[in-house]
C-alpha cells in the first residue's frame, strides 16, 4: 500500500533548540546531521481544532468581533499573514504568555497596518517552535532545508522576518532545474527591508538573524476551513484514490489547456512568484504535452481539450519539414521536426506519439499521412545495428553530430508500435524491435538495477511491444526497468522522518517530474504484467508512492494561498519540494501518470482509456466523464478563470481572455 503520513510524529514537545544542519546524502548512516520531524511536533500546535479557533480569534480581531480562544496554552512567537495576490502578505507579529493572546497581538499588529480582510483573503499562521540565533551567511545550509526555515531580524528599531514558506515564495531561494541552487542574500536582504525598513542596514558579509522553524497553518479556498502546511503544500499527504486522481487530472488538463495560444503555442516556462511568463521554448516538449491533453480527452470526452489539441498539432506540423532521406532499412519522403542545427530524432518520435493518440483518440484521419511520414524518417535513421542516430544533419546524408539522448529512441520506438497498431505495417513494427533490442542487448547489457537508468519512453514502448508480439524478453527487461526505479526511490527511505515531503521522490532534492516520469514507466510496467498474468503488487505499491508525491507538487486550488495569478497557476504542476516554477513537460508528465494510475486503481470494475490494448473500437464505444461529473471537477477553475480560447461551441466567437500569448507577461 502507499505510504501513509498523515499521522506520523504526534509528540508533544515544545522545542527551542540549537540545530545543526548539514548536508545529507544517501549513503548517510543514521543521517546524523538531521533533527527528527518529530521532536518539532507541540500538540496544540498539530490539533485542527485548537488552531481552527485560534484562527477564528485571529479573523474576529481584523473584522472587529471578539472571540474566545483556548486557554491555559503556552505564548510562543505567532505571524499572521494576509494573502489575497502575493507575494509579499501583509503581516502581523505577535508574542504573549498565553497563545491566544499571542494570536490577538499578531492580528492587532497586522490590523494596525491598514488591512482590511475581506472574502479573499486568505489568512495563514505561523507558529514558532523552534528559534537559533545564527550569523548571515550560515555555513552548511542544504537544499533539503530551504522552506522549511526562516529568517527573524531584529535590531532596537523594529523587526522583520522572511517566513519558512516565504523563502519559497518570494524568489530569495534559486533552485530551478538547471539553475544554481542557493539563497540569494541580495534578495533575502531586500525582501526584509521591504517588509520593515526600519532595521537599518544588513551587511552581507555577515548580519545576525534568528533562524526559526514554524508549525504553519492556511485557510483553505473553500474558506470554510484550514489545513496544515509544510514547505508550500499540505503537510498531509494526498490521497491515491480513483476519484482525486481524476479531480487532479482535470485540474491539470485544464492548466494545459488555458495555456494554449490561438496559433497552438503553449506556454513553456512560466514563473508564479512574478507572474512572469520566462523565454525558451521545445518543440519536443510541445508534442509531448500535446500526447497528454490528448489522453485527458479520450478519458472524459471534453471537446476543448480535442480543440486545443489541434490548435497544437498545427503548431507543430507547422515547425515541421519533408525531404527524401534513406537509410539500411527503408526511408522514402519523411517528416521531421525543425528546431536546432540537427534534427532530434525525438522530435520526431514525440510528434508521431502525438499523432497516433490523436488517430486513436478521435478516429480521425486528418493527420495519416503526416504520421506516416514522420515513422518513416525514424526508420531512415535506424543503422544496421538497431541503433538510431540521434541528431541528424539537416542535409540528407550529411554527417550526423555524435551525441546521443537516453530517451529519444525510447519515444522513437513507442511512437511506432503505437503507429503499426493503426494501420498495420510491418515496416513499423520491425523498426521498433529491432531498437527495442539494441537498447536491451547494447545499450542496457550487463547493468544491474542499481546501475539501470530510469527509461519510462521505453517502459512504455515495451508494454505496446508486448502486447503485439508477446516476448517475454520485453516483460523482463520492463520489470528490470522497476527494479533499477525500486532502487532509485529506496535512496530516500526513512528520509521522510527528517523532512516529511520526501517519501516516494527522486533525485536531491525531490523533484516532480522525475516521479512523474518514473510514474509512467510503472503503469506502463503494470500492463505489461497484466498481459503476462504475472503479479507485480509491488510494482503498483511502488507506483502509488510515486504518485502520491507527485501530487505535492500542483497547485490545486487549496495550494495557491500565495500566487500572484491564481487563474494562471491553477492546475499546474511545478518543478519539485524546492522549485515553484512551471513548465509545460512537468504538467504532461504528471497528467499522463495520474491517468494511468487511475486506470489501474479502476480495474477490472471499469475499463479506461489508455494503456497498449486499448484500440480504435474501445474509443469509439466509451462515453467519457458525465457532463454533470465533469462541471462538477471544473468548478473550481471557471470561478477563477474565464472559458479558455477553445470552449465555445463549435463555429461561435469566444472573445474570452482564458488563454493568454505564452509571450505575454499579462
Amino acid at each position: 500500500m502507499a505510504m501513509d503520513l498523515r499521522n506520523a510524529g504526534g509528540t508533544a514537545l515544545i522545542v527551542v533548540a540549537l540545530i545543526t544542519v548539514g548536508y545529507w546524502r544517501a549513503s548517510d548512516s543514521g543521517r546524523k546531521n538531521h533533527t527528527l520531524e518529530s521532536s518539532f511536533e507541540v500538540e496544540s500546535l498539530s490539533d485542527e481544532a485548537v488552531v481552527s479557533q485560534l484562527f477564528e480569534v485571529a479573523r474576529g480581531e481584523l473584522e472587529g468581533r471578539a472571540i474566545e480562544g483556548p486557554s491555559g496554552l503556552p505564548g510562543r512567537r505567532v505571524f499572521l499573514c494576509a494573502y489575497e495576490d502575493g507575494p509579499m502578505p501583509p503581516c502581523g507579529m505577535g508574542e504573549a504568555p498565553e497563545l491566544t493572546e499571542s494570536v490577538r497581538a499578531a492580528a492587532a499588529n497586522l490590523s494596525a497596518q491598514g488591512i482590511s480582510v475581506g472574502a479573499d483573503t486568505r489568512l495563514k499562521m505561523d507558529f514558532s517552535v523552534s528559534e537559533e540565533p545564527v550569523t548571515y551567511p550560515a555555513r552548511g545550509v542544504s537544499p533539503h532545508d530551504v522552506g522549511v526555515y526562516g529568517y527573524l531580524v531584529e535590531t532596537f528599531d523594529g523587526a522583520s522576518w522572511v517566513l519558512p514558506s516565504e523563502v519559497l515564495e518570494s524568489g530569495i531561494y534559486s533552485g530551478g532545474e538547471g539553475q544554481r541552487a542557493g539563497v540569494k542574500g541580495k534578495a533575502l536582504v531586500h525582501w526584509l527591508k521591504r517588509r520593515n525598513a526600519r532595521i537599518g542596514a544588513l551587511d552581507l558579509e555577515g548580519f545576525d538573524y534568528t533562524r526559526i522553524r514554524t508549525t504553519a497553518w492556511v485557510e483553505d479556498a473553500s474558506a470554510e476551513g484550514i489545513f496544515r502546511t509544510y514547505r508550500l503544500h499540505s503537510w498531509v499527504y494526498p490521497e491515491v484514490e480513483p476519484d482525486r486522481l481524476l479531480q487532479h487530472a482535470v485540474w491539470a488538463s485544464d492548466y494545459l489547456l488555458s495555456s494554449i495560444a490561438e496559433d497552438g503555442r503553449i506556454r513553456y516556462l512560466y514563473d508564479p512568484t512574478y507572474d512572469r511568463i520566462l523565454p525558451g521554448y521545445n518543440l519536443l516538449r510541445h508534442g509531448g504535452t500535446t500526447y497528454s491533453l490528448l489522453q485527458a480527452y479520450e478519458r472524459t470526452g471534453f471537446e476543448p481539450y480535442r480543440r486545443g489539441a489541434e490548435a497544437a498539432i498545427g503548431f507543430l506540423l507547422r515547425n515541421t519539414r519533408t525531404d527524401e532521406r534513406q537509410g539500411p532499412y527503408g526511408g522514402g519522403t519523411v517528416r521531421y521536426v525543425v528546431e536546432s542545427s540537427h534534427i532530434k530524432l525525438g522530435g520526431a518520435g514525440l510528434g508521431l506519439v502525438m499523432l497516433a493518440e490523436y488517430q486513436l483518440a478521435t478516429g480521425k484521419e486528418t493527420y495519416v499521412e503526416e504520421a506516416r511520414e514522420l515513422a518513416r524518417f525514424l526508420v531512415s535513421q535506424q543503422e544496421e545495428d538497431g541503433e538510431f542516430i540521434y541528431f541528424a544533419n539537416q542535409t540528407p546524408g550529411g554527417e550526423p553530430r555524435a551525441d546521443t539522448s537516453a530517451y529519444y529512441p525510447g519515444e522513437a520506438i513507442l511512437g511506432l508500435a503505437k503507429q503499426h497498431a493503426l494501420d498495420g505495417d510491418p515496416l513499423w513494427l520491425e523498426t521498433a524491435e529491432r531498437g527495442a533490442m539494441w537498447l536491451i542487448e547494447v545499450r542496457d547489457a550487463g547493468i544491474t538495477p542499481r546501475k539501470l537508468a530510469n527509461d519510462h519512453w521505453l517502459m512504455i514502448a515495451l508494454s505496446h511491444l508486448y502486447e503485439i508480439t508477446g516476448k517475454e524478453v520485453y516483460l523482463q527487461h520492463s520489470l528490470a526497468l522497476a527494479t533499477a526505479v525500486r532502487f532509485q526511490q529506496g535512496r530516500h527511505q526513512g528520509h521522510e522522518r527528517y523532512h516529511r515531503d520526501y517519501a516516494g521522490g527522486y533525485y536531491e532534492p525531490p523533484r516532480s517530474t522525475p516521479a512523474a516520469t518514473r510514474g509512467e514507466g510503472l503503469v506502463a510496467v503494470l500492463d505489461t504484467c497484466s498481459l503476462a498474468k504475472v503479479d507485480c503488487d509491488w510494482v503498483r505499491d511502488l507506483l502509488e508512492t510515486t504518485v502520491q508525491h507527485e501530487l505535492q507538487s500542483q497547485y490545486t486550488p487549496d495550494q495557491l494561498w500565495w500566487v500572484k495569478n491564481r487563474a494562471r497557476t491553477l492546475g499546474a504542476f511545478h518543478g519539485g519540494i524546492v522549485d515553484v516554477q512551471v513548465r509545460n513537460d512537468y504538467t504532461q508528465h504528471n497528467l499522463s501518470a495520474i491517468l494511468g494510475t487511475e486506470r489501474h486503481l479502476r480495474a477490472p470494475s471499469a475499463a479506461l482509456p489508455g494503456g497498449p490494448t486499448w484500440t480504435r473500437e474501445h474509443a469509439e464505444g466509451f462515453e467519457g466523464v458525465p457532463p454533470e461529473t465533469l462541471d462538477r471537477l471544473r468548478a473550481q477553475i471557471l470561478k477563477l478563470r474565464p472559458q479558455t480560447l477553445f470552449e465555445a461551441p463549435d463555429g461561435e466567437e469566444n472573445g474570452s481572455a482564458g488563454n493568454l500569448s505564452p509571450e505575454s507577461g499579462g
